[in-house]
């Protein structure tokens, strides 16, 4: 527990930011799924636009400090990635 007024102050202000992220946080973890299930759907540009709105939340969810820019890197590569491969095969019906 903390010993001073200033540390029960700032605890007070720590749980309120900790409230305030949470919800963001939330939300992108949701855009993130609906990207990968449209990838796994099969729907290439259902996809595409879902990657987008994900990949978007977690450049702002980056900027803000809700989530280590490293995170927020490896979860948008690994998502493009996902996307990629999906779209591969529907490139190739397209052209044969």
């Amino acid at each position: 527990m903390p010993t001073t007024r200033t540390a029960e102050k700032e605890m007070r202000a720590a749980e309120r930011r900790k409230a305030r992220n949470k919800g963001v946080r939330s939300a992108t973890k949701t855009l993130v799924t609906l990207a990968e299930n449209a990838i796994s759907a099969g729907d290439v540009d259902e996809a595409k636009a879902a990657v987008k709105t994900a990949v978007s939340s977690l450049d702002k969810e980056s900027e803000k400090a809700k989530v280590h820019p490293n995170n927020a890197a490896r979860r948008k590569s690994r998502l493009v990635k996902k996307l990629n491969k999906a779209a591969a095969p529907a490139k190739a019906e397209k052209k044969g």
